[in-house]
């Protein structure tokens, strides 16, 4: 039988004002809606995964979930003023359980879902619901995903658990069986543009946008990180590439000292935006005009550019890791200079 815990040992949550507001954004109204309807109706699954791309807003929506669960208030909505809710938007309210990475590490750990198993086979300390959040459930080990599904299986009553993942393909299948699957929309660029310029106005959000894929918390970080300033520099060092006298290593040197993978980032989306434009072959899909790239045209061979869109998308999940991020990029640039010879048919 499930006991009560003598006496409550709450985790502290940041930010949690901050991050419910982002919840509030338009373009997850329709999913905010859905769960407000199920919760009324009674209908509320024990078990939701919260998927998409990373910077939609999932994180935010999880802790707007476990605010609705745990509310006292009777009209199936977070009301923001019961005791419940203040203890939520201070942080400390003892019935919320989250489960996230710790420190450095890059997964989650076995030793933390059997954590949160054993406290939420507990009865709750307010009496109500327990929720309990696991973000990234992308990162659970093996171990890990095991001693959730156990949880997942046998679930206590009176108690959510919320996974959000930003690569769905990475959990298992008994995992996803299990939950109410929600995925994130992605918002239009006019309405992600409107949030962020009240958010932060000035910026060139259409650009910053792109380079986000539409997600508008990436955005927000990426501009946080002076990416747009990177843009201009970073073309007149591209034009270079592959030509005679250029040199890998120096580049690679100042690179590596300056938001490599923010770098990484912008070369990725001309090579993509590259690749539509050799696809159209003409200007119907043209943003690389200011990338210092070669003009794609019609009879091009995209299989090299192809192959290094690869290589660079497997370079920019590396960049941050352990490996020399130095000789990383070095390599990367001699290939891209090879790759787009080999697309306009010169050779060495």
């Amino acid at each position: 039988m499930a006991g009560k815990r003598s006496a409550p040992a709450p985790e502290v949550v940041p930010d949690i004002p901050e991050r419910l507001a982002v919840a509030d954004a338009p373009w997850l109204a329709p999913t905010r809606q859905r769960l407000q309807a199920a919760w009324r109706s009674g209908r509320f699954p024990h078990a939701l995964l919260l998927v998409g791309r990373a910077g939609l807003g999932q994180s935010e929506l999880a802790l707007w979930v476990a605010q609705l669960a745990l509310c006292e208030a009777a009209d199936g909505r977070p009301c923001g003023g019961c005791g419940a809710c203040v203890l939520f938007r201070s942080g400390n309210h003892p019935d919320l359980h989250r489960v996230t990475l710790e420190d450095d590490s890059k997964v989650v750990k076995v030793d933390q879902i059997r954590a949160l198993s054993a406290v939420l086979a507990m009865r709750s300390y307010r009496g109500g619901y327990q929720v309990g959040i696991v973000d990234p459930a992308d990162a659970l080990n093996t171990n890990a995903f095991n001693a959730l599904l156990k949880t997942l299986e046998e679930p206590s009553e009176q108690t959510l658990l919320v996974l959000v993942a930003s690569r769905p393909s990475v959990l298992p299948a008994t995992i996803v069986s299990r939950c109410l699957r929600l995925p994130m929309p992605v918002p239009t660029a006019a309405v992600a543009g409107t949030w962020l310029a009240r958010r932060r106005p000035g910026t060139d959000w259409e650009q910053v946008l792109a380079l986000a894929q539409g997600a508008p918390l990436a955005a927000l970080d990426l501009a946080e990180a002076g990416v747009a300033e990177l843009g201009p520099a970073l073309a007149r060092d591209l034009s270079q590439v592959g030509s005679a006298g250029f040199d890998p290593w120096r580049l690679a040197e100042a690179w590596h000292k300056d938001r490599p993978g923010e770098r990484l980032l912008w070369i990725e989306h001309w090579v993509t935006g590259w690749l539509r434009e050799a696809l159209a072959a003409g200007d119907a899909v043209n943003n690389n005009r200011s990338s210092g790239l070669p003009r794609a045209a019609a009879g091009t061979n995209m299989g090299p550019v192809f192959a290094f869109l690869d290589r660079l998308r497997a370079a920019r999940a590396a960049v941050e890791g352990p490996l020399n991020t130095q000789l990383l990029l070095e390599d990367l640039l001699v290939a891209m200079g090879e790759a787009f010879a080999a697309a306009q048919g010169r050779t060495g």
